[in-house]
C-alpha cells in the first residue's frame, strides 16, 4: 500500500479514536452536569423548605402573639367593665342608704346600733361624731335614752369631714373608736358586697 494511503488510514484511525474519546468526554461532562444540576435543585428545594418552615413558624408565632394580646385586652376590658358595674352597684347602695335616712326605720337603726357599738368599747363617757346632717336623727333625747340604758354619757359632735349616714363613736380619751358610718360599714363589707353583687350579676 502506498505510504500516502497508509498515512490516510492512520489519520482516519486517529480521528475515529479522537471522536470516540471526545464523545466519551462529552458524555461524562453531561452526566456530571446533570448530577450537579440535580444536587443544586435538591439543595434549592431544601432551602425553600427550610425558608417556608421558618416563615410559617414565624407567622404562627406572630399569630399566636396577636391572639394572646387580643385575649389579654379582652380580659382587661371585661375586668374594667365588671369593676365599673360593681362600683356602680356600690354607689347605688350608698344612695339608697342615704335615702333610707328619711324613713322612721333609720332612727330605730341608730337606737339599736349605738348600744351594740358601745359594747365594743370600754368606758363611761363617749363622743358620737357624725356629719352635721346627722344631728337631725342623733337627737339629745336619743343619746340620753341610749346612755341611760348603757349607764354612760354620750355627747354629739358634728364633724363635716365625716360622710353622711351613721356615726363614729369615740371613747372620751380618744383611745378607742368604732366607725358605724355607712361608708365605714360598706368598706368593711366591701368584698362580701362585691361577691354578692357579682354572683347576682354574673352567677359567680
Amino acid at each position: 500500500m502506498p505510504l500516502y494511503d497508509q498515512i490516510e488510514l492512520l489519520c482516519q484511525a486517529i480521528n475515529a479514536q479522537g471522536q470516540g474519546e471526545a464523545e466519551e468526554i462529552l458524555a461524562r461532562a453531561r452526566e456530571e452536569a446533570e448530577r450537579r444540576l440535580q444536587e443544586a435543585e435538591g439543595q434549592l428545594r431544601e432551602e425553600i423548605a427550610r425558608t417556608r418552615a421558618a416563615v410559617e413558624a414565624q407567622t404562627r408565632l406572630e399569630a399566636r402573639n396577636r391572639i394572646d394580646r387580643a385575649e389579654l385586652e379582652g380580659k382587661r376590658q371585661v375586668f374594667q367593665t365588671k369593676e365599673a358595674l360593681l362600683n356602680e352597684v356600690l354607689g347605688q347602695v350608698r344612695a339608697r342608704l342615704l335615702a333610707w335616712r328619711e324613713t322612721p326605720d333609720y332612727q330605730d337603726w341608730l337606737r339599736r346600733t349605738l348600744p351594740a357599738t358601745l359594747a365594743q368599747l370600754e368606758g363611761e363617757q363617749f363622743r358620737v361624731l357624725a356629719h352635721p346632717e346627722e344631728e337631725k336623727w342623733l337627737t339629745p333625747e336619743l343619746l340620753a335614752e341610749v346612755g341611760c340604758a348603757r349607764s354612760c354619757q354620750l355627747a354629739f359632735s358634728a364633724e363635716p369631714d365625716l360622710p353622711p349616714g351613721g356615726c363614729v363613736v369615740v371613747r372620751a380619751d380618744g383611745r378607742m373608736r368604732f366607725d358605724q358610718t355607712f361608708a365605714g360599714i360598706i368598706d368593711r363589707q366591701r368584698e362580701t358586697l362585691r361577691a354578692e353583687a357579682a354572683r347576682k350579676l354574673w352567677g359567680s
